[in-house]
Formats: structure tokens, C-alpha cells, sequence
């Protein structure tokens, strides 16, 4: 990709403290548009026409029925289109406070979230959603009535909005989890794996059960997993459990010894450990700082 790449602040888009959550259409009848990244998520559904989509990894042709995710972290942009009609919807998951941990479940929701993104960025595009006529039929209609939800804006027209977009998010990562084309099964796979790491983090888990649930012998799922995650199967397991550690210590009724049982730590000091190592702090610490904010919080309202 060459020339000078524009970055499209979330200030821009969003405004400063702005609703982080808009959507956009854009009808290309022909040319090229100006590479570009952003600072939130992107995520696209082609709803007619094709065309390239030009990356800082490579190219590869799109077509209507095609969804996918870009991160804020990817230069892009379309060339060669044939009337190519798109919708972006632009978010910021973190600031909308999207409760995303309850797809976890959904094996579709990691590919087409998770997996994917990070596959685009190593160079594979081949895998991506493809939406049959009746399921892009459906997405359209879920993503009409969220525009009108952000163009209407009536009264609690944001929670209105974050509803819609989940319900859209869920509808995708089924459809993905429906998919039954080949070349989708080693992502599906993987997606299969980490749903059941999510499933079952208070309980054993061992690289075996996981290579069983993938079909693959245990050195080709850390392979895999490796190019993917960045991390083991045991690696990636162990930061899920310390995240979910991270929620539960909110609970003040919960003790260490109670957070580390049900996060799947047997051994209460292997737990401290392993989440001083992760976190930086002793879980006892970490709470005592989120005590310590609660009070600050409560004193400055």
C-alpha cells in the first residue's frame, strides 16, 4: 500500500465524550478511496456490489454477504469496486460497556471477533464470514433498525443502540457458528476450544481435553494456537482465569481463597503467585486499591 495513510480519531467521529457507537453507509460505484486507520472498531457488512479490500497485509476481493472486523490497528481501503454498497458500524466496545463476555459461549463470536482480526493481520484473509441471501437479509434489517435507533435519537435511544448492536453481534456470531464450509472448520475449531476454556474455568482443563474438543494432536493445537492467541492453550488459560479473578474481587463478600477456587486454582497460594505475576499486585492488593477507588469515587460526587 502506498501513499500517506490518514488516521481517523474516535474525537472525530464520536465527538469528545460523545456516544461511541455510530453507523455508516457508503454506495462506491467506481475508484479507489484514501488508505486509512482508525482508533475503534470497524466492522463491515457488504450488503451488494464487490470490490478489493487493500490492507497493510495484502489484498483480497470482497463481495456482497461478506462481514468482517477491523481493528483500529489495520491501515485500509477499497479499490476496483463494482457498485459496492457498505455499512460501517464504528464502536468502541470498552467505552459502550458492552457485556461482549456473554457471547463467550458462542464459538462464532471468537472467530469472527477474535481469530479473524488477528489471521488478517498475519496475512490470511481467505477466512471470513459469508452470509447467505436470507441471513444478509436478516443483518440488514437488524442494522436498519439501529440506524434509525442513532438517527432518531429518542429517549434512551443508548441503551436502545447498544441492545441492537449485541442483538446484531449475537445474529453474526451464530451464523458463523452455523457455517458448515470446510475451510472454516480449523478457525471453528479454535473457536470451539476457547468457548469451552470460558465455559469451564473453574474447572480442570488440560491441553489434552482442549486437543480432543479441536480434533488435533496436542503439539498441532499449541502450534495453532501460538500463530492465533500468541499464547499456549495454558497461557491463554491462565489469563482468562486471573481476568475473571480480576471481576470476582469485586465482591466483597467473596475471599481470596473463594476467588481462587472458582477461578479453577487449586492451591490458594499458587493462585497469588500466578496473579501477582499477571497483575503486578497481590490479589489481596488489587482489592484494596478497588476499595480505594470506590471511596474516592464516592467522595468526589
Amino acid at each position: 500500500m502506498t501513499g500517506s495513510v490518514h488516521t481517523i480519531r474516535s474525537s472525530h467521529v464520536f465527538g469528545g465524550e460523545g456516544f461511541p457507537l455510530k453507523l455508516a453507509r457508503h454506495e462506491d460505484h467506481g475508484g479507489s478511496r484514501h488508505p486509512h486507520r482508525h482508533e475503534f472498531h470497524e466492522l463491515v457488512v457488504l450488503l451488494g456490489g464487490r470490490g478489493t479490500h487493500v490492507t497493510d497485509h495484502g489484498d483480497y476481493r470482497i463481495e456482497a454477504g461478506d462481514v468482517f472486523m477491523i481493528r483500529g490497528d489495520m491501515t485500509h481501503t477499497y479499490a476496483d469496486v463494482e457498485k459496492m454498497s457498505l455499512v460501517n458500524i464504528l464502536f468502541q466496545p470498552r467505552r459502550l460497556g458492552l457485556p461482549l463476555q456473554l457471547l463467550n459461549d458462542l464459538p462464532g463470536y471468537h472467530v469472527l471477533f477474535r481469530i479473524e482480526p488477528r489471521l488478517r493481520r498475519a496475512g490470511r484473509f481467505g477466512q471470513r464470514l459469508k452470509l447467505a441471501e436470507d441471513e444478509l437479509a436478516e443483518a440488514a434489517t437488524q442494522i436498519a433498525s439501529l440506524e434509525e435507533e442513532l438517527e432518531q435519537r429518542a429517549e434512551g435511544y443508548r441503551f436502545m443502540a447498544c441492545m441492537r448492536l449485541m442483538h446484531l453481534l449475537g445474529y453474526l456470531s451464530r451464523c458463523y457458528s452455523k457455517a458448515e464450509l470446510s475451510r472454516h472448520r480449523p478457525l471453528m475449531r479454535l473457536g470451539e476450544v476457547l468457548s469451552y476454556m470460558e465455559r469451564n474455568l473453574g474447572e480442570p482443563i488440560t491441553v489434552a481435553q482442549l486437543a480432543s474438543i479441536a480434533s488435533m494432536s496436542e503439539s498441532t493445537l499449541t502450534r495453532r494456537f501460538r500463530r492465533v492467541v500468541h499464547r499456549s492453550p495454558i497461557e491463554h488459560l491462565l489469563r482468562l482465569r486471573i481476568d475473571r479473578a480480576c471481576r470476582m474481587l469485586l465482591n466483597p463478600d467473596l475471599n481470596i481463597t473463594e476467588v481462587s477456587l472458582r477461578c479453577g486454582f487449586t492451591d490458594s497460594n499458587y493462585f497469588s503467585r500466578q496473579f501477582k505475576a499477571v497483575v503486578g499486585r497481590s490479589p489481596r492488593a488489587y482489592r484494596r486499591s478497588l476499595e480505594h477507588r470506590e471511596q474516592s469515587g464516592r467522595r468526589r460526587a
